[in-house]
């Protein structure tokens, strides 16, 4: 099994920048990376995990950086963090040091914004065998291909999201599930997202789901809300039942994703409110020379029901399980439910099993 974890779609830039970021991060990268735009927006992305991890989910903040990343930019890839099975597969072109380094283009994708991680034999030889690469291009070719990406800021949220991924793989019980249960398993998202997408009826059940989650996360009254809850749990029951006689193995691919997805667009969400403090305080981290930093403008409002935001909470077909698993989770705040110290740990109970709890 081979899996691009939060695709979007199925020359070293140098500069006299300097990225202002927390003292030990700065400390623990500057001696070993070059003074380029790409290290500084790594840097920052870094920094941000770092803040968001403080007060959203701790456990995500024990390490700078998850592992290896690789940034794509024009006819080159730069290379951070190589461990040793990336060392060993791909030959540099120029070495910085041993966290730094620059190969050729690795491929002619247009867009890189995922976790690559295999486990097919097949991939044997490949550096993302068995082990989670994280690889990114940079904010203007990630532009090119989503033109609502305009700004390092909104860029580091999405590369926030892809180091989440890296955690959820660092997780011995998260990786252990995914290679031995969901990679076995004769049906993937691929057979998800085509289900959404040909079945208007069964999109239109999920997104009455998304609804009265959405609906639970917004009323006042606990008597109420509950109410919601439980309309909730029998709605996505009968969507179950309707469908596992065609489709025995949807409801277990669709718990794990509705995880891995949505917990990734949790942090990614929880990370804009650390940009929007930033937006308020004068000695926010900046990255200077960088054209494509915009001292976090589009940060200072958010609301989900704005046209910026809104995509974070709306079940299209292609991306449901990402919503569901978002708003759950939401909705497990609210109730004030623990679940994030068990989450990846144990990655068979669904996130809706919290609420049933």
């Amino acid at each position: 099994m081979k899996i691009l974890v939060s695709m979007v779609f199925t020359a070293l830039v140098a500069s006299g920048c300097q990225a202002t970021t927390n003292d030990s991060l700065a400390k623990a990268l500057s001696a070993d990376l070059p003074d380029r735009l790409s290290t500084h927006r790594v840097e920052f992305a870094l920094d941000l995990k770092t803040d968001t991890a403080k007060h959203s989910w701790p456990e995500l903040g024990i390490k700078t950086n998850e592992g290896t990343l690789i940034y794509y930019d024009g006819e080159q890839s730069e290379v951070f963090f190589a461990d040793s099975q990336v060392s060993t597969r791909l030959t540099p072109t120029h070495k910085y040091s041993d966290n730094y380094w620059v190969t050729d283009r690795l491929d002619e994708w247009p867009m890189h914004m995922e976790v690559m991680i295999s486990f097919n034999e097949a991939d044997g030889d490949k550096y993302f065998y068995h082990n989670p690469v994280e690889q990114y291009s940079s904010v203007e070719e990630v532009g090119k291909t989503i033109g609502s990406v305009e700004t390092t800021e909104m860029w580091a949220t999405m590369v926030v999201h892809e180091m989440f991924h890296h955690f959820q793989y660092n997780t011995p019980e998260w990786v252990a599930y995914a290679k031995s249960t969901i990679g076995t398993l004769p049906y993937d998202i691929r057979n998800l997202v085509a289900l959404a997408n040909e079945d208007s009826d069964f999109l239109k059940m999920v997104q009455l789901e998304n609804h009265m989650l959405l609906q639970a996360i917004g009323e006042s009254d606990p008597g109420v809300r509950d109410d919601w809850v439980t309309i909730y749990l029998a709605s996505r029951q009968a969507r179950i039942n309707k469908y596992k006689a065609e489709h025995p193995h949807l409801e277990q691919v669709e718990n794990y994703y509705t995880i891995q997805e949505g917990s990734a667009r949790y942090i990614e969400y929880q990370s804009m409110f650390v940009l929007n403090s930033r937006s308020q305080e004068a000695s926010s981290p900046i990255v200077k020379g960088d054209p494509r930093f915009k001292a976090y403008s589009e940060f200072k409002t958010i609301s989900l029901d704005s046209d910026e935001f809104n995509y974070l909470v709306y079940a299209g077909p292609t991306d449901y399980h990402y919503t569901i698993g978002f708003n759950t989770m939401r909705l497990l705040d609210v109730l004030g439910v623990e679940y994030k110290k068990t989450l990846l740990k144990t990655p068979e109970k669904a996130l809706y099993q919290y609420l049933k709890d």
